[in-house]
């Protein structure tokens, strides 16, 4: 049975102990929830690929909780110190080039993804053991993100090894800044909008391709009419036999999922909605788009797919 600790001081060390075993533990991040194991422990990480169900060609993002670290693993330019005097710690991940400190499996192209997160449990976890951990997202490959450590131990039961509690803030995972490259490329848009990263550094976005898998398809619609034509295209599908879930900013019908108007509300309550509406098994869920943050959109594209209607 997973192990479901406080993020005391006590629940710290024990978790730092299981970690030292070459054990998997799943943790609050200031983004979403994330699972992580000893980065210098080669059978934990092949143990992780396995737990999550990714593919080793995709590394994890490795957790620090200082700069000095970031430049003992890999190699930092001007650039790099830039963004992270601006965001770190905070929800972004930069890709640099790799000192090969680590095992091999987490620089398969001689490249490294690090993160420092704004927050105070994976930070002590990694001070109190003394060196980085991998940290990413506590969710089966492909699915959404997680935002309660609940929701954690329904999906990873007990192919992980301990859960601390905690609170996720913001909602979406971090963005992602490729920084072997000039010009510098964004592979994934997050919190940390390109605008912001353009004041520090030259970019260029590479759209995401990549989509969540869900039980049932999804449909957004976005921009000032959306919620006139949520209101038309739900009352279609219920006259054809069609359980629909609906999750917007604000009650359009009395079984709306409220997820909050600011962008701030949306984001961090987007997958806790997408999970309750998924849970009532339907045949399609309808959600009302934000265009405000280029993030939020981000997830829901991959979430809804070629489904995304501007109207």
């Amino acid at each position: 049975m997973v192990e479901v600790l406080e993020p005391t001081k006590e629940g710290i060390l024990k978790a730092v102990e299981i970690l030292r075993r070459g054990g998997i533990v799943a943790f609050p991040t200031e983004t979403v929830y994330g699972m992580g194991c000893d980065a210098t422990n080669e059978k934990a990480l092949k143990r992780l690929y396995e737990v999550k169900g990714r593919d080793p060609d995709k590394p994890f993002i490795v957790g620090v909780w200082s700069k000095e670290i970031v430049n003992k693993i890999a190699e930092v330019d001007d650039r790099a110190m830039k963004l992270m005097d601006a965001y770190f710690p905070g929800p972004l991940t930069l890709i640099l080039k790799s000192k090969g400190i680590l095992p091999q499996i987490l620089s398969p192209e001689g490249k490294i993804a690090v993160r420092m997160p704004a927050h105070e449990v994976p930070l002590s976890l990694m001070k109190e053991l003394g060196g980085p951990i991998v940290v990413p997202s506590a969710n089966i490959s492909g699915r959404p993100s997680l935002l309660k450590w609940e929701h954690v131990v329904e999906e990873l039961g007990e192919r992980i090894d301990a859960v601390i509690k905690g609170e996720c803030r913001v909602g979406i995972e971090s963005t992602i800044v490729d920084l072997t490259v000039k010009p510098a490329r964004v592979l994934r848009v997050g919190v940390v909008d390109v605008e912001s990263i353009r004041k520090h550094v030259e970019v260029v976005v590479e759209p995401y391709r990549g989509t969540y898998t869900l039980f049932c398809p999804v449909y957004v619609f976005a921009g000032k009419k959306a919620r006139e034509k949520i209101k038309e295209f739900v009352d279609e599908m219920e006259k054809h036999g069609k359980k629909v879930e609906l999750i917007a900013r604000a009650k359009i019908t009395d079984e709306t999922i409220v997820i909050g108007k600011t962008p701030e509300e949306y984001s961090a309550n987007l997958f806790n909605a997408v999970r309750e509406a998924e849970s009532k098994r339907p045949d399609l869920i309808v959600i009302e788009g934000i265009l405000e943050q280029e993030g939020i959109m981000d997830r829901l594209r991959r979430l809804a797919g070629e489904r995304v209607f501007r109207v």
